[in-house]
């Protein structure tokens, strides 16, 4: 008797174990978290339909949350911008697409990337979609002078706009694969993962933020150099022993030479003299041990972090504590951060959660036309005041669905 309970148990404990594996293969997009969309191989073409009825597609099924969540769009509410649609995928991204990376160099031309080669482009009337003629998931998007760079990691950059090679094929809409960075001994010792992708527009170098399972460097710097058109890789994480940046989950920055960077554990730390060949690394304390996924410097002296349960933290040039900000009336994960001035602050997370700061008060913002969906939302990109893009699995929305 007492082996067949044993048994019992060992039988349970696999099929419970084979549940979660298949779950976590599943699952769409973490950020740092330990769940993962899609790894580094290609996937199939997605089917046009997403995998969705045709009421959870329409918008026509809400269980919970209904007031944040309308059918119709309003000016308060954040509406789609219609590049998720089933019935144009030509022109489109499929539903389960989990949009990685989403920068602009302007109003007028905007981009994003994401699983399965997903690229699209704002035009500053209207999303379509690029085609990068790849299926592997893109985490990292650099906006160039003049070309665009997209990869899963830096052994596979996707460009537009350079010359990749006489072997090198085009896309229909001229990407093509540009092979492999130069790299570091460093690079690849581990299993990786590019989180976070940032760069100070009109430099030639891109900050990348990584999570590894097994190895201990997190924050790497990769510059282009157009004398003989390559791409180097080096690691910033000469300090690593003493500041904790083995994970980066998320990156911005003020200048050139002051980036900031968020991870697990409440992590958060300053690189200074960032376009140096060794630059400096300064680590905070932020008074929470919840993991941090986004960061927005809105100046010098004065960053924001979000991160797990709700946690937002500020840094006003205290050297020892950040500032805590308990009134977010949510438990949500959130995982980024933006804003156009510190009266106007966007936050985003888990559930299609959304928040917006005017400096006074958090107010949290209905996100229309999504039915049962509850995305999570992990990219923002802010154009100005009023001109908001927020993307994530699935979504991609705008302040009264306005360009």
């Amino acid at each position: 008797m007492k082996k067949r309970w044993l048994l019992a148990i060992a039988s349970a404990a696999i099929t419970a174990q084979s549940a979660a594996m298949l779950t976590a293969c599943a699952n769409d997009g973490g950020t740092g978290d330990g769940s993962s969309d899609d790894t580094n191989t290609p996937v199939p073409v997605p089917v046009t339909d997403g995998g969705l009825d045709a009421g959870d597609a329409d918008g026509s099924v809400c269980t919970e949350d209904c007031e944040y969540f309308p059918h119709e769009c309003t000016e308060d509410a954040l509406c789609s911008a219609g590049l998720f649609n089933v019935e144009a995928p030509s022109t489109g991204l499929d539903l389960r697409t989990h949009v990685h990376a989403l920068a602009g160099r302007s109003p007028n031309d905007v981009w994003l990337a994401g699983a399965a080669g997903g690229v699209a482009r704002f035009d500053g009337t209207s999303w379509k979609r690029s085609v990068t003629g790849t299926q592997y998931s893109l985490y990292g998007l650099w906006l160039l002078e003049g070309a665009e760079v997209a990869f899963d990691d830096p052994t596979r950059l996707y460009t537009r706009g350079l010359d990749a090679g006489a072997d090198a094929s085009a896309s229909a809409d001229g990407w093509s694969s540009f092979g492999t960075a130069t790299l570091p001994p460093q690079w690849g010792q581990s299993t990786m993962r590019v989180e976070a992708s940032w760069t100070y527009p009109g430099t030639r170098s891109l900050w990348i933020g990584t999570s590894t399972q097994f190895g201990t460097e997190g924050l790497w710097r990769m510059r282009y150099s157009p004398s003989d058109g390559r791409f180097a890789v080096a690691s910033m994480n000469a300090n690593c022993v003493v500041i904790p940046c083995k994970e980066v989950y998320g990156l911005d920055g003020v200048s050139a030479d002051e980036v900031w960077a968020v991870g697990p554990r409440g992590a958060a730390f300053r690189v200074t003299n960032a376009e140096s060949d060794t630059p400096t690394l300064t680590g905070f304390n932020t008074l929470t041990m919840y993991a941090l996924h986004g960061v927005w410097a809105a100046a010098a002296n004065d960053v924001w972090a979000v991160g797990s349960t709700g946690t937002v933290r500020r840094y006003r040039g205290d050297a020892r504590f950040w500032e805590t900000y308990d009134d977010l009336p949510t438990k949500q994960h959130l995982y980024a951060i933006a804003g156009s001035s510190p009266s106007d602050i966007w936050v985003a997370g888990d559930e299609g959660t959304v928040f917006h700061y005017d400096g006074t008060a958090w107010k949290r913002v209905k996100v229309a036309g999504l039915g049962a969906r509850r995305p999570r939302l992990d990219r923002i990109w802010i154009a100005s005041p009023g001109k908001v893009w927020i993307a994530g699995q699935g979504a991609l929305v705008s302040l009264g669905g306005k360009p």
